[in-house]
Parts: C-alpha cells; sequence; structure tokens
C-alpha cells in the first residue's frame, strides 16, 4: 500500500519505499520512505512545519536545491502529510500526521516523521517544530524555530530567534545576534559575535565568547559567563551565577 504523493509547484518525488512491519490498524507498523527535491535557486527562505521524529537540516553552499529525505513510521491509514512546495520566493515544507480533536493521533504509539534536509545555506529558516531532537548545521542565514519539545542544536546562522519549551539548546558560530525564550532545559551560547538575549524558566545558562552584551532573565538554574562584551542580568530566581572575563559593564538585579 503507498500513500500518493503529488509533486506541487516544482517539488519532485524521487523515490519511496512501503514496508508493512504488521500490527494494529492504529499501531506504527508501516515503514515508508521518501525523498522530495525542489529547485531553490530563486527562492529566499524555507518555511517548515514539522510533528514528532529527528530533524537534521545541513546548509550546503554549492547545492542550488532543497533535498528532503523522510523515515516515515505510521499506520496502514496512512494518515501523514508530507509535501514540499514553492510559494513565490518562499518553499514551505510540511511533514507531520493528521491531527483529531486537536492533538497529533497516535504518537505514544510510534508514529514519526525523521527528516534530514539538505538546503542552501544563503536560504533563511523559519521552523516550527512538535517533538524530537533537531540540529541545524552549516546555514548563514536567519533562523528562526518554534519547538515544543526535545533537544535543539544550531551550529551558525546570521542571527538565531528561538521560542524553546523544554529540551536543553546549544547554540554556536552565530554572526549577529542571539534571542532564547526557553521555558524548561539547560542553554548554552558560544562564540557569537553579536549580543545574547536569554529569557529562562528553569535550567542552567551559559554563556562563552560572546563579543556583544549578555542580557539574562533567569527563573532558576545557575548562570555562567565567560567571555562577554557586558553582562545584565535582570533577574535571578535561584541558582549559582559565575562570571568571568566580561569587558563592559555588568548590571545585576
Amino acid at each position: 500500500m503507498y500513500k500518493t504523493l503529488s509533486a506541487i509547484a516544482m517539488a519532485t518525488l524521487l523515490s519511496g519505499c512501503v514496508v508493512h512491519i504488521g500490527g494494529s490498524t492504529n499501531a506504527a507498523d508501516t515503514h515508508i520512505e521518501q525523498e522530495l527535491v525542489l529547485d531553490a535557486s530563486q527562492l529566499s527562505k524555507l518555511v517548515a512545519e514539522t510533528g514528532a521524529g529527528s530533524l537534521k537540516i545541513i546548509g550546503s553552499d554549492s547545492s542550488d536545491k532543497i533535498t528532503v529525505n523522510a523515515d516515515i513510521y505510521t499506520s496502514e491509514a496512512l494518515n501523514y502529510e508530507l509535501s514540499l512546495s514553492q510559494h513565490g520566493d518562499t518553499a514551505k515544507l510540511i511533514a507531520e500526521h493528521d491531527l483529531q480533536d486537536g492533538f497529533h493521533i497516535h504518537i505514544n504509539q510510534g508514529h514519526s516523521i525523521d527528516l534530514v534536509i539538505t538546503m542552501p545555506s544563503k536560504l533563511a529558516l523559519e521552523l516550527d517544530d512538535s517533538s524530537g531532537d533537531i540540529t541545524i548545521k552549516g546555514l548563514n542565514n536567519t533562523i528562526k524555530v518554534d519547538d515544543s519539545s526535545g533537544d535543539l542544536t544550531i551550529d551558525g546562522g546570521k542571527s538565531v530567534y528561538i521560542d524553546d519549551s523544554s529540551g536543553s539548546l546549544y547554540v554556536t558560530n552565530i554572526q549577529g545576534d542571539v534571542e532564547i525564550e526557553d521555558g524548561s532545559g539547560d542553554s548554552t551560547v558560544e562564540n557569537t559575535k553579536g549580543a545574547v538575549t536569554i529569557e529562562d524558566g528553569s535550567g542552567d545558562v551559559v554563556v562563552r565568547n560572546v563579543a556583544g552584551t549578555v542580557k539574562v532573565d533567569d527563573g532558576s538554574g545557575d548562570i555562567r559567563v565567560n567571555g562577554a562584551g557586558g553582562l545584565i542580568v535582570e533577574d535571578d530566581g535561584s541558582g549559582d551565577l559565575d562570571i568571568d572575563n566580561v569587558k563592559g559593564e555588568v548590571k545585576i538585579d
């Protein structure tokens, strides 16, 4: 049984195979491999909406295409959406299982879509992700991530904006500013040329080797800053505060 995926705009379905593992209708007993490709020569941004599953995004200086390789774990009903389409100068990727009563169906039964995406490094990225670990590497443009749960790693980017509910964060090698709003989990930012702003509910905050001013609003957890242009701690609910190698003014409320 195959789920039919029509090519949208310039996206091309290159390959796909389906393996039925066996089990109940609602269980994730079907494994599908799919590859989608979209010409990105006229694009400036990728907007992605992804559900449960791991996600790896790799920027390439030599590629003029967006390539999506998906491992889909679903039920015999094949109730998921995987599409890659062009809208003006923006590419849109959707990779998620259908919704029923406002919730992703059967998440606890293993339904997920694991993605590896290769894209031109010059493209901007806007990502809205439900759950699963995320790695983003090699991009040179603006990165915006809205993530519900799972660990997030970003290596490279012009500027980074993160709204994260839970899971650890690691951000490095950013050319501009970094803004993070984090519910829970440890946050580490290092080797950044711009300013860093972190609003953190709980979890340790570690900042190293930042050229601009670091601003932290922290509910609970340790704060460690080693190397910054300046430091403003607007609120430190609980936890240790360790400061070293700050070149400019330090303000602590």
